[in-house]
């Protein structure tokens, strides 16, 4: 794929192999975004399993946006991409697609997946939440309100409580990300007066006094890092990593968090209503560079959204690739592959929206020779046609997969062993309490004292300290039982190795190999 936005790009590359058991020729990389649902495009269960591994992906070192699109666009390549296909959270530039349809190429944008963007903060104490309008989050990233205490915030937020002229520290993403794309047109979009349009862009000049951070994890990190601070941030992300959301006011003011307004739908509801607004073209091969999913009408909608899309191009006839492309694109948009969303916190695009993805994959031109991929599900076994070429099985499992879960299930053992124990811990200490308890033990009449003793307490108490005793016992033998499954295959936590002779990967595994050995956590 190709990039979108930000610096820290997961970046896959797409190989096909006709057969189950076997790897074939490599195809060109490509890039995705950091805030992309590169999970997705990666699952290694189901089906989509079986692609990523018969047909190679791959994770190798980012290039950044601009770089990433240039290669899918290949100006200076004759427009020849560099690459199969892309992925990112906004549409092709206008420039870019006017050079490709100048060059007679036509491009479709395939979209996928709909992600909520939302403000993060760091205020101790904020009881029941901390909400806001557009207008004054433009007020403190204009660095126009610098205190907490100040009379607009506490007008939004009566029950706030913070020390008398606390500062406001203000973060923001450096370089070009999406996430600030989306940040700031939603801020324009919501106070036009304050936050002009000169000010909307994946990189803008802010306001001095504000803070840069790198990246999502770097904007995470510094949300979470000190209090009173303010950020920005892709909402799975930031949930992810236990920040702190901010309520905003929809267009129809209804105040809420992207999580409330996901579960009643608002998520969805935006790309809908863009679509029945014309915002978002019915076309997948029309100029998609006005599309903007921010402060939709609805009840429920969340006013910063982000689509996802895969970009790809319609003449597949040169290249072997196009009908594994295909087959792939018609996995991410199936039902099995929308419902992997969830997971990773995105959500899959409503079913009008959807129509547009599956209209540009039923037009994607391939050689007429070519064959059709088909799928064979990792819970329905196809005896036979499972094994045939150009067939992508969900049963597909490496070695190498199952040795790091057998070593993943150490190291769980391992914390269920460490559970137990302070379990028996516990539970003798009980023992000891109840007995102290049931008597009023004095020096001068045992008999009485014997007679006041509850057996019961202490018979279910020790029964338990029997139970949990075997449990130990068990989990230590389920771990020995699978190393030594590991040693007789031949492997060894240090042999470790990724597919395709990655030598960063071989890296990767290599430390993880003696991360195993060494009994730490993987």
């Amino acid at each position: 794929g190709t990039a979108s936005e930000g610096q820290n790009e997961d970046v896959v590359s797409v190989g096909c192999g006709p057969r189950r058991g076997g790897l074939g020729p490599r195809a060109r990389p490509g890039r995705v975004g950091d805030d992309e649902p590169v999970e997705v495009l990666l699952e290694r269960d189901g089906a989509l399993r079986g692609a990523v591994e018969a047909c190679g992906l791959d994770d190798v070192p980012a290039v950044g946006s601009s770089t990433g699109i240039l290669e899918f666009v290949g100006e200076d390549n004759g427009y020849a991409p560099y690459n199969d296909f892309g992925s990112g959270d906004v549409p092709l530039g206008s420039d870019e697609y006017e050079a490709l349809t100048g060059a007679g190429i036509e491009v479709f944008h395939v979209p996928f997946a709909l992600g909520a963007m939302s403000f993060f903060h760091n205020v101790p104490n904020a009881i029941g939440g901390l909400n806001m309008t557009g207008c004054v989050l433009a007020d403190i990233f204009n660095r126009d309100v610098t205190t907490w205490d100040d009379a607009s915030i506490a007008e939004l937020n009566p029950n706030l409580e913070v020390p008398t002229g606390e500062p406001i520290l203000v973060y923001h993403r450096v370089k070009g990300s999406s996430t600030t794309a989306g940040i700031t047109t939603y801020l324009h979009e919501a106070c036009p007066e304050k936050w002009p349009e000169e000010q909307v862009g994946k990189e803008i000049e802010w306001a001095e006094g504000t803070f840069e951070a790198e990246g999502s994890g770097g904007m995470s990190s510094a949300i979470s890092a000190s209090q009173y601070t303010i950020g920005y941030i892709d909402s799975g992300h930031g949930h992810d990593d236990g920040l702190f959301e901010i309520e905003l006011f929809n267009a129809d003011g209804t105040l809420q968090d992207s999580l409330t307004a996901s579960l009643r739908g608002g998520i969805q509801q935006a790309a809908a209503e863009a679509l029945a607004l014309d915002i978002i073209p019915s076309d997948p091969s029309e100029d998609f560079s006005a599309v903007s999913l921010h402060n939709m009408p609805g009840e429920y909608t969340w006013p910063i959204v982000a689509i996802s899309y895969m970009y790809i191009r319609k003449d597949q006839t040169a290249t072997e690739y196009g009908p594994l492309l295909k087959a792939y694109v018609d996995f991410v948009i199936s039902e099995e592959g929308q419902e992997l969303l969830t997971a990773y916190n995105f959500v899959g695009v409503p079913a009008s929206v959807l129509d547009v993805a599956k209209a540009a994959a039923a037009s994607m031109e391939l050689p007429a020779s070519a064959m059709e991929w088909t799928f064979e599900s990792a819970d329905e076994t196809q005896g036979g046609t499972g094994q045939a070429d150009y067939v992508i099985s969900g049963k597909r499992r490496s070695f190498y997969e199952y040795a790091i879960g057998e070593l993943q299930a150490e190291s769980a053992t391992a914390d269920d062993i460490e559970t137990l124990t302070q379990l028996v811990n516990s539970l003798s200490a009980s023992v000891a309490s109840m007995e102290q308890k049931s008597c009023d033990c004095d020096d001068d009449d045992d008999d009485d004292d014997k007679k006041k003793m509850s057996p019961v307490p202490i018979v279910i108490s020790v029964v338990s300290i029997v139970v949990a005793l075997i449990a130990i016992v068990v989990a230590i033998d389920a771990r020995s039982k699978a190393r030594s499954a590991l040693n007789r295959s031949g492997f060894k936590a240090t042999e470790l190795s990724a597919p395709c002779g990655n030598p960063d990967k071989e890296l990767a595994y290599a430390d993880l190999g003696k991360q195993a050995e060494h009994g730490d956590d993987i």
